[in-house]
């Protein structure tokens, strides 16, 4: 899910996902019996064969999701269809296709477009998901929808079972189980001091935030090697960290231990952000790294089949009330965040 670069005025009363669960309810539960995940994960999943497809669709809107003259063209096809690739990967599922749809205002230029495309290309080289086809719409404000498929294997980390969610080998929002522990890819903040960076018209050092901001790396060789491990949980961190943690805990009814000191930040954030970056990397977002939850011995075993750093920043516990997240400090005493995620109807 892409996070706004700014707060866009609404008139909504509710949430985002108090909005999509609204949905959900008009829509009914009755579903094909081919489809195993509906709406509530980062992708809806339907079984073929021995096989199973995810499906993901992400629109990024000019004014809101970013802003023309401070992306480049180049840079914008790529993210655009990143974040896309990012929610197969917290599936643990490899690209196959996507469709392209961009609503173009009378100035925007052609070659502009071009280059846009041309960054599209350069990330599904890398990643997968090759651009087979999609619309091209006048419009008052410049958007790009992606909608992407993905595909798993039936026999990948085991599976099978009895047909329920537990028994799918695919990394859910729903895995999450008391006593597991919480890892993360990478590093997190770095995108969100980007945009802070981008938003104090600050140079000079900051290019490395900007381009973790602009140029999202979406983890699909990672999210492969974690369902292949037989790790059944996970989310893409989109939203931020507490935020998409919540979406795991709300799902799988547990509550969420983060240790403040284990969260992993480049140094280069806590340098230019001494006082900030505690908020960017919890409540930032944009950084698309995975965040899944599995036992600590499953995560400690794959650390050599995962091509980037992954780092263990919490644990999984019961939930007494209502599914939380609560964080620690260095010497172990609770400490209050007031920290949240992206919500793109109450900002």
């Amino acid at each position: 899910m892409v996070k706004p670069t700014q707060k866009p005025k609404s008139t909504h009363t509710e949430g985002e996902f108090e909005l999509i669960g609204r949905f959900a309810d008009v829509l009914g539960t009755d579903l094909p019996p081919e489809i195993v995940v509906g709406i509530g994960d980062d992708c809806a999943v339907a079984r073929r064969g021995d096989d199973f497809d995810v499906y993901t669709t992400d629109t990024m809107v000019d004014g809101v999701h970013f802003r023309r003259g401070q992306i480049p063209w180049f840079d914008l096809g790529w993210k655009s269809v990143a974040v896309n690739l990012s929610d197969i990967a917290a599936m643990g599922a490899r690209p196959l296709h996507c469709l392209v749809t961009v609503g173009v205002p009378g100035h925007v230029a052609s070659d502009d477009l071009a280059e846009v495309y041309r960054g599209m290309a350069a990330v599904t080289a890398e990643h997968g998901g090759t651009v087979v086809g999609g619309d091209v719409v006048r419009a008052s404000e410049l958007f790009i929808t992606v909608s992407a498929i993905g595909t798993l294997s039936g026999a990948s980390g085991g599976g099978g079972g009895d047909g329920g969610k537990d028994s799918l080998p695919l990394l859910l929002r729903s895995g999450a189980r008391p006593g597991d522990v919480v890892a993360v890819t990478g590093d997190v903040g770095s995108a969100a001091g980007g945009l802070k960076a981008l938003g104090e018209r600050l140079a000079g050092g900051r290019e490395a935030l900007v381009d973790r901001l602009h140029r999202p790396t979406p983890r699909v060789a990672a999210g492969k090697a974690l369902v292949a491990a037989g790790v059944r949980c996970a989310i893409d961190i989109s939203d931020g960290l507490v935020s998409d943690l919540g979406h795991i805990c709300d799902a799988s009814a547990v509550s969420a231990v983060v240790r403040l000191p284990d969260i992993p930040v480049s140094p280069l954030l806590k340098e230019i952000y001494p006082d900030e970056w505690v908020e960017l990397s919890l409540s930032g977002g944009e950084d698309y790294e995975l965040l899944f939850v599995a036992s600590a011995e499953l995560i400690e075993g794959l650390r050599d089949a995962v091509d980037v750093p992954v780092t263990v920043i919490g644990r999984i516990s019961e939930s007494t009330d209502a599914p939380d997240v609560s964080f620690l400090s260095e010497d172990g005493r609770p400490v209050h965040i007031d920290a949240g995620g992206w919500d793109h109807l109450k900002q």
